[in-house]
């Protein structure tokens, strides 16, 4: 939860939000993880990509902007989004270039999940087929609508670039590749998304993603979903070759 200072002070006000927020979501967060404390909104504005900008703040900070969303107050939401959006905005110099410093934070954030990943089915012992197929899939496509909403920012001013990125950042993911991408071309990996949506709501498939053990990688279930995952990695790959020309910049920034 993101606070005002003001609104950190007064009495009950954080246990009110908190029991709202139970109301919604049953599952509490991790005690250790990036949403087990309330933050400081003026803390959101601050030391993006320094030495103390952690796995914890970047997370906050990168699922506000891409897949964040309001319980109260949707205009000081907005508000603290688009400041946010205008801090990795400013340090593109020219009109022709990407907001590269916001790609390289959505990059880093997806190898930041990709590492905590291995940590957490390796060390920590957490279920790894479930985790691994929620990677594959959501983790993924919220990776890519991030990248393709950055391409978008080419050769645009830089208020410009604030708005698309707000505009793009105010719709739920899969409206947001619809919108890049138009509905037929995007359709192939909509159609693998949709059958992972199917499956994971089934709790018995959610179930025994949880219980198969580390290494059993031909678990019936869980290879039907890897294989689909795999059709769904390479058309979201002909879908960025077919959305953004060979000669466009962020198939460089992607590279080097």
């Amino acid at each position: 939860m993101i606070a005002n200072e003001g609104e950190s002070q007064e009495l009950g006000y954080t246990e009110a939000v908190e029991k709202t927020i139970a109301g919604i979501v049953p599952i509490e967060p991790s005690p250790s993880g990036a949403f087990a404390k309330h933050v400081m909104r003026s803390d959101m504005l601050k030391n993006l990509g320094g030495e103390n900008d952690t796995n914890h703040t970047l997370t906050r900070r990168l699922l506000l902007l891409l897949e964040g969303e309001w319980l109260v107050n949707p205009a000081e939401f907005k508000l603290l989004r688009r400041e946010i959006i205008k801090i990795y905005v400013k340090a593109t110099r020219r009109d022709h270039q990407l907001a590269l410093f916001l790609l390289n934070d959505i990059i880093r954030y997806w190898r930041t999940m990709t590492v905590d990943y291995m940590y957490k089915t390796t060390e920590d012992q957490k279920p790894w087929a479930i985790r691994n197929i929620k990677l594959t899939f959501s983790r993924k496509l919220l990776y890519a609508s991030g990248v393709f909403s950055v391409g978008m920012t080419a050769n645009r001013s830089e208020e410009a670039k604030v708005d698309i990125l707000e505009n793009l950042f105010d719709l739920p993911v899969i409206d947001r590749m619809i919108d890049i991408c138009g509905a037929s071309r995007a359709k192939r990996v909509l159609e693998s998304y949709d059958l992972f949506l199917e499956n994971l709501e089934k709790s018995k498939v959610r179930e025994e993603l949880k219980v198969i053990k580390p290494g059993d990688h031909e678990n019936i279930i869980f290879r039907k979903l890897k294989n689909e995952g795999h059709h769904f990695t390479r058309s979201l790959m002909n879908l960025f070759e077919e959305t953004f020309h060979s000669t466009h910049p962020i198939r460089r920034a992607m590279m080097f």
